[in-house]
């Protein structure tokens, strides 16, 4: 039911009979009211996932509200409205700033004040009306801070007699805060009976007025706090006071004409703004929590009407504005104003419609830093246009706006937390107190925020973790573990591979502990577990090792085997893109190893970035070797004597690409690389290959990108046949399927545009089904770099565990093809189909991992032989075994491994493979191009190096 009220130049629209408050409607109305309440509304503290860039509390804007027309009434609506919520309630005060403006007119002719008229009258009516409403349970604050400098700039205070200021001074704050004066003692000492007395009496008066009296009368009980605030802050320069008694002074009406009158003015704001600050501060200390500041889920709202320049409400906005741009600290105010004028500023901000002002709010956000910076005198200002009220024909109005009043303009705070209402905390605290489980409650709570499972020293295996802040609102638990205790990341098909490596841990421990002398081998796998938001493509990579890892246990923790080492994997996590690596070597991994002697290596080391550098070194130091599986970096083996790697570095890789350019007659490579600084991978590998293809007389181009691949040309942008191209994307897997989509965009002739051919980063991308079968990648030809491509072209014999599925593999990749069947028809079992292997070939990094963990076994068995010790327990030391790897040869399932003439595997095969379709793979990638040794240095191979 609706009707309608008409009434001088405005319109109101009034629905129900349950006596709701509605107010005037207006192109843009929903739009409005919707970013008052967005605004009033408070943040969390601690951000909900997804995760966002804002941490407490925000910055809020000065909104003015400049009508085109006669007084709407919007602002008393809208306070109507917010008086009638019901509980909980947005703090809020109307004020008219004419009325408020009369009354303090009126209250400085009186007669009968006893005190001058405020400085700021309307901020003191504010001050007033919020003091005297509550909302909910107890009132706002006492402004306790305003209304001391309030009354010190209304006091005019009379030469002391007999006393100096400022022992006069602390008599007149004491009684303002109810206490008593100092007593005067002299009396007492002449009414001592006898001269003994009265002279000890006078000697413990002087004594007493030479080292304490002049503090004690100084002194103001109770107000401790506020004076320390006060000297602290920044206005009037209280530092050019001796003391807080001094500074007050200054404050006082008849002293007050050698200080800066826009100063104390600024003084006056900023204090109230600090009580407001201290009503909503949600910490003690910066650390305990403060549950009244929690509970208060939405901003104070200060509504002001009919804001003019003659009653004062224009320069409370402008002392509000430069109080916050020259502290930079933020309050909880957001201030409303309504008027027939633009702000008097030399620059005002540029009006907007109610219906743009989301946008111009956003454009707020964003200029705010740089104009605040400046001390902008318009930088907290967001000017708004009210354009009249309907008339006769509010159907012409979009529905939103009709309704606005009912759907927006209730403003009901969200709920407190859980913990900050009244009595949960108390009831949790005696539970726990009853039960003894203070430090276990704190633990969990700790922990459970960033994803740690809580630990004691009464916690099964091994794991040690703790919570990281890897950035701004991002917190994730680093550290390792070897069992179910403490599972790391959020991936289903990551979380599986861990549970079942954690699973073969218990194997072998038992295994070990029923037959000692039988070696136990404990390896660390090392890499970046947890990351912010959804990385499927990381996710199943890691996956894909661990896996590789659980396949090589599977094979020497096999109960049958008498003799073969025992295999024990712990995961260790660094931290979303190993932020955190080098601090986990260092903090937590270096006392394992002094404290396991079982672990003889890590292994993995995820990718090349500064932290894994770090990381690789601190290892070094503490005399671990380290098998990078994936890593291409150039230079890493100068980081620690006793680092290897599997896969060829990027030099080699460069030669890869520049040799296949000439095979295939290439005139010009165009390499695209992103800009982010930090990733050692892929600037060492663009500066490589370009100087390597200008000396092999090949045009280079690089065309890098900022923020995003989707900023780049698309390949036809320059008309032609350019077939004959190369363009080469070096960067990482997450912004390949962007790369594709803007390369190939609205390009008719794909024959005619340039080979794509991705780094070996690309193989996480193809890999992962997801990113690949989008459509916008249909028919799309690519080319690839793979390290393990052995293992790839095997193709789908081997994943149904068929032998002999490529020539020379012999019997380490029919071992290999023979247990992957059985792992990829398990992980089908146990996984949902989109997080499955569902490629016709294995993985490449379960190839390279598995190959990693099998070098690792075997060179403790070649030592165990060699000293004559099999059968008899046997550890040996890990810079010994690093030695081993420089005198053998290790047969793998993706190829030979020997690092006798270097640690980098530059003499390891390595490939380019090319698929026909990348959204429909319905075959395993072609190899057209491999450099490196294969299984055998006799193995037949095609003329292009791939095996035959």
């Amino acid at each position: 039911m609706a009707f309608r009220l008409r009434g001088g130049n405005s319109s109101w629209i009034i629905r129900g009979m349950s006596g709701s408050t509605t107010g005037p409607v207006f192109a843009g109305v929903h739009a409005l009211l919707t970013m008052i309440r967005d605004l009033s509304a408070r943040p969390r503290f601690f951000p909900k996932p997804p995760k966002q860039d804002l941490w407490g509390d925000r910055p809020l804007p000065l909104v003015c509200l400049r009508r085109e027309s006669s007084r709407d009434g919007l602002l008393k609506a809208l306070s109507d409205r917010l008086d009638h919520t019901g509980l909980p309630q947005v703090p809020h005060v109307l004020v008219d700033t004419e009325a408020a403006d009369q009354r303090s007119r009126r209250h400085g002719e009186s007669p009968a004040s006893q005190r001058q008229a405020p400085l700021l009258p309307l901020l003191d009516e504010l001050c007033r009306e919020l003091a005297r409403k509550s909302f909910g349970a107890k009132r706002l604050t006492r402004f306790d801070r305003y209304r001391l400098a309030d009354w010190l700039t209304g006091c005019d205070v009379p030469q002391a007699q007999g006393l100096d200021d400022r022992a006069h001074m602390a008599q007149l704050l004491r009684q303002w805060i109810g206490g008593h004066e100092q007593p005067d003692l002299a009396p007492v000492v002449d009414a001592a009976p006898g001269w003994p007395a009265k002279l000890v009496m006078a000697f413990g008066l002087w004594a007493w007025r030479k080292v304490g009296y002049r503090w004690a009368t100084e002194r103001v009980p109770g107000l401790g706090r506020k004076t320390r605030w006060f000297m602290r802050q920044q206005f009037m320069v209280p530092r050019h006071s001796v003391g807080f008694l001094d500074f007050a002074e200054r404050l006082t009406a008849g002293r007050r004409g050698s200080e800066n009158e826009e100063q104390v003015k600024r003084l006056l704001v900023h204090a109230f703004l600090e009580d407001i600050r201290v009503a909503y501060r949600r910490r003690w200390f910066g650390v305990l929590p403060r549950r009244p500041g929690w509970r208060r889920t939405a901003y104070l709202t200060v509504l002001l009407d009919n804001v003019t320049a003659a009653n004062g409400g224009w320069e409370l906005l402008r002392l509000v504005n430069a109080v916050r741009n020259e502290t930079g600290e933020i309050d909880p105010l957001l201030i409303v104003v309504e008027s027939d004028e633009t702000p008097p500023l030399a620059d005002p901000p540029q009006p907007v419609s109610p219906a743009d002002t989301r946008d111009a709010l956003e454009t707020w956000q964003d200029t705010l830093p740089s104009r605040r910076q400046l001390l902008a005198a318009n930088a907290r200002y967001l000017l708004v246009t009210l354009p009249p009220a309907v008339g006769d024909k509010p159907a012409r109005l979009d529905p939103a706006d009709l309704n606005a009043w009912d759907t927006d303009g209730s403003f009901r705070p969200r709920r407190a937390p859980v913990l900050a209402r009244r009595g949960v905390v108390e009831t949790i605290v005696v539970l726990v107190l009853l039960g003894g489980l203070t430090p276990v409650a704190l633990g969990v709570a700790n922990d459970n925020a960033a994803g740690c499972s809580f630990t004691s020293p009464l916690t099964p295996g091994t794991v040690a973790v703790q919570p990281f802040d890897v950035a701004p609102g991002d917190r994730e638990c680093v550290g390792y573990s070897d069992n179910a205790a403490q599972v790391f990341g959020s991936d289903e098909r990551l979380r599986n591979a861990q549970t079942a490596v954690f699973a073969q841990n218990d194997n072998a421990q038992r295994q070990h502990l029923a037959d000692p002398n039988r070696p136990l081998v404990s390896l660390v796998y090392f890499g970046g577990l947890t990351h912010n938001g959804v990385d499927p493509n990381t996710d199943h990579s890691l996956a894909e090792e661990l896996e590789g890892l659980l396949l090589r246990q599977r094979g020497q923790n096999d109960i049958s085997s008498k003799a073969n080492p025992l295999l024990r994997v712990i995961v260790a996590n660094g931290g979303s893109a190993m932020a955190d690596a080098a601090a986990v070597a260092r903090d937590m991994l270096a006392p394992l190893f002094r404290s396991d002697p079982s672990i003889l290596g890590v292994i993995g080391m995820d990718r090349t970035v500064a932290q894994t550098q770090q990381a690789i070194a601190e290892l070094g130091l503490l005399g671990m070797p380290v098998v990078g599986t994936t890593l291409t970096g150039v230079g890493l083996t100068d980081l620690s004597p006793l680092y290897f790697q599997l896969s060829p570095d990027n030099d080699t890789e460069s030669v890869l690409v520049t040799q296949y350019a000439k095979r295939i007659g290439a005139t010009k490579v165009t390499i695209y690389q992103p800009l982010q600084g930090g990733d050692a991978y892929v600037q060492s590998l663009a500066g490589l290959l370009a100087g390597r293809l200008q000396r092999s007389g090949i045009t280079v181009e690089s065309v890098p990108w900022n923020s995003s691949a989707t900023a780049l040309p698309p390949l036809c942008a320059q008309p032609g046949d350019h077939s004959n191209e190369i363009a080469f994307y070096d960067g990482r897997d997450n912004d390949f399927g962007d790369f594709l989509h803007t390369a190939t965009n609205g390009c008719y002739q794909p024959q005619q545009l340039p080979r794509i051919l991705g780094d070996d980063a690309v193989s996480r991308f193809i890999e992962h089904e997801r990113d690949r079968t989008q459509d916008s990648l249909a028919g799309i030809r690519v080319s690839y770099v793979s390290l393990a491509s052995l293992t790839v072209v095997a193709g789908e014999p081997c994943v149904h565990g068929r032998t002999g599925s490529v020539a020379g593999g012999g019997q380490p990749l029919d071992e290999f093809c023979s247990g992957y069947a059985k792992l990829h028809d398990a992980l089908l079992s146990a996984l949902p189909k989109e997080d499955g292997p569902l490629l016709p070939w294995p993985g490449e990094r379960v190839g390279q991992s598995y190959d990693a963990a099998g070098m690792f076994v075997d060179a403790v068995h070649e030592m165990q032989k060699r000293a004559g010790l099999v059968g008899q327990p046997y550890a040996p030391n890990p810079g010994a075994l690093a030695q081993q790897f420089r005198e053998m040869t290790f047969s793998g399932a993706t190829g030979s491994i020997n690092f006798q003439s270097g640690r980098t595997g530059e003499r390891r095969n390595i490939a380019i493979l090319t698929i026909a379709d990348i959204h429909d793979i319905a075959s395993v990638p072609k190899c057209v191009y491999l450099i490196g040794d294969l299984y055998d240095p006799s193995q037949h191979r095609d003329p292009n190096g791939c095996p035959a």
